[in-house]
């Protein structure tokens, strides 16, 4: 790998440790708010933080891309926001964390088939093995036992896949752009409509946010504030400071958080769950091979 500085470094380690404590966050949310509220008040949050970069910007955006960036709202930050707390109803924060690994697998297929992308057999075989592994954490448990949970996972697994999709819009439909526009523009359009769902709620009346579900509020805002708004400002910079491969080594991280904080909260992480995230990240590995 070429040397980079150890700012570079430090970004990614960073970002990995904070994306993949979003999945426990997500969770703590879930115990006193309901799936809608947690990603409403995620996207909300994630929104004002960015709302100054969006306004100084505002002028000079390129009218013709605003489009895009409510297209890449939807699909990097809005819909999956919603998807990951209805999913994680039911699944633990490490089997979702490990599931979200597949965002790069998913970026090469829509690369391929949407944007005609030259694509080689190590890159199918990394595809293969990341669907493999996707298969061993959605149907098998301890005592390789069918999983009652499939649709939840399916929830998961298609989060990722809009991750995939938006990473190529931000590479075609962005090139030109400010890596803080780029962050900023999405996340405020996705904000305007989780505060009118929150609203709409009564999400700042029914609850006193005192107690357990001020510890919910702070983990969800932690989420929204740090884990989306600074964090895509952050990678935005990690790919300017080096290059999109070596920023995609936070996906190498994002898992390995995600199943460490899902231990500390006594979540049980079986065999079967250890050797899925195996082919996942070897599956990632062979995208991110050179030719």
């Amino acid at each position: 790998m070429k040397a980079y500085s150890p700012q570079a470094y430090l970004f990614l380690i960073v970002l990995g440790f904070v994306w993949g404590s979003s999945f426990i966050l997500i969770k703590i949310g879930l115990r006193n708010f309901t799936p809608i509220e947690v990603a409403a008040m995620r996207l909300l949050s994630a929104g004002v933080v960015l709302l100054p970069i969006f306004i100084g910007w505002y002028s000079q955006a390129k009218k013709k891309n605003f489009k895009w960036f409510v297209l890449s709202g939807l699909l990097g930050s809005g819909l999956p926001a919603f998807m990951f707390a209805f999913a994680q109803t039911k699944l633990s924060s490490s089997i979702t964390g490990s599931l979200n690994a597949m965002t790069p697998l998913f970026a090469l297929l829509v690369g391929l088939l949407v944007f005609k992308l030259e694509v080689n057999w190590t890159k199918w075989l990394g595809v293969l093995s990341g669907l493999i592994g996707a298969l061993m954490l959605i149907l098998l448990k301890s005592g390789a036992q069918v999983s009652g949970d499939l649709k939840y996972a399916a929830v998961v697994v298609c989060a990722a896949m809009f991750y995939g999709i938006n990473i190529n819009i931000i590479k075609q439909k962005f090139a030109e752009s400010r890596p803080m526009v780029i962050a900023a523009f999405p996340t405020v359009f996705m904000s305007v409509p989780a505060l009118a769902i929150l609203l709409s709620d009564g999400f700042f009346t029914k609850y006193n946010f005192t107690g357990a579900h001020l510890q919910s509020l702070i983990a969800v805002c932690t989420l929204g504030i740090v884990g989306t708004a600074l964090a895509l400002v952050a990678f935005n910079r990690l790919i300017q400071m080096t290059n999109a491969v070596f920023s995609s080594f936070t996906t190498y991280l994002i898992p390995v958080i995600a199943l460490f904080w899902g231990m500390m909260d006594g979540e049980q992480v079986n065999l079967w769950q250890i050797v899925g995230l195996f082919f996942i990240l070897g599956g990632v590995l062979l995208v991110n091979k050179k030719s």
